[in-house]
Order: C-alpha cells, then sequence, then structure tokens
C-alpha cells in the first residue's frame, strides 16, 4: 500500500518539530501502525500516526498559501478534494491539468476552460458515486 505523499511529508515534519530521536520514532511507528518505516504505511495508519503525534502535542501549522482569488478555480480544487480522499495532491491535481487542458495549473485556466475542468470534475464525481450505489 503507498502512503500518500503528502501525508509522509506531514510525518516528517511533526517528526522534526517534535524532535523525535530515531529511535523513539520507529518506537512510536511499530507501537501505532505495527511498521517501522513511514514508506510501508498505509493511508489510515499515516493518519494514525499523525493523530499520534497531535495527541502528543504536535499542532499542524494552517496553510501559508492564500485561497485562489477566482471562485472557479476555489470549485476545481474543491471537486478535485472530494475525489480523493485525505489531503489535497496539487500535483495530481497539476498533472490532470495539464494532460487535460494543457496548461501546468488551475489557475491558468481561462474561465471557459475552468467551467469545462469543472464539469468534467463533477462526471467523475457522479461516475465514483454511481459505482459505489451499485455495490
Amino acid at each position: 500500500m503507498s502512503t500518500h505523499p503528502a501525508m509522509l511529508r506531514k510525518i516528517q515534519l511533526a517528526r522534526r518539530e517534535l524532535r523525535l530521536q530515531e529511535a523513539e520514532y520507529r518506537g512510536l511507528l511499530a507501537r501505532v501502525a505495527g511498521t517501522d518505516s513511514a514508506r510501508d504505511l498505509s493511508d489510515r495508519q499515516a493518519g494514525a500516526v499523525i493523530a499520534e503525534f497531535k495527541r502528543l502535542g504536535w499542532q499542524p501549522r494552517e496553510s501559508t498559501r492564500p485561497p485562489a482569488e477566482r471562485a472557479d478555480i476555489r470549485k476545481i480544487y474543491a471537486l478535485w478534494g472530494a475525489l480523493h480522499s485525505g489531503p489535497l495532491d496539487r500535483d495530481a491535481l497539476r498533472a490532470w491539468t495539464k494532460a487535460r487542458f494543457k496548461v501546468s495549473a488551475p489557475e491558468f485556466l481561462k474561465p471557459p476552460a475552468a467551467r469545462q475542468a469543472i464539469e468534467q470534475l463533477k462526471a467523475w464525481q457522479q461516475r465514483l458515486t454511481d459505482e459505489r450505489a451499485q455495490r
């Protein structure tokens, strides 16, 4: 199982900010997730490790990145986040945008292309909802 890269970064940041020694960190991973390497964590296990860091006093910082100024771009980020459980993966969204619209980030979409991206994401979300309902 592959852990979401943003979750791994958050785990490493918390480890540094809590100033955990190598043995303490490995012990925490073993105790909480049953493994001694963050690379082997599932998303659920990584969430448990992050929750344990918070219990130990780690406080994640608020994002310093300002929200997008255009409402349509914020909508794209919101739809993308709803499609993917876990932290928002901006790199994956940028790759999707580049593949579909030939621009490197959603912020560079012109309004008609942004509307098209929103409709594609809504359709994707509907397909996922329909698939889950059929199970």
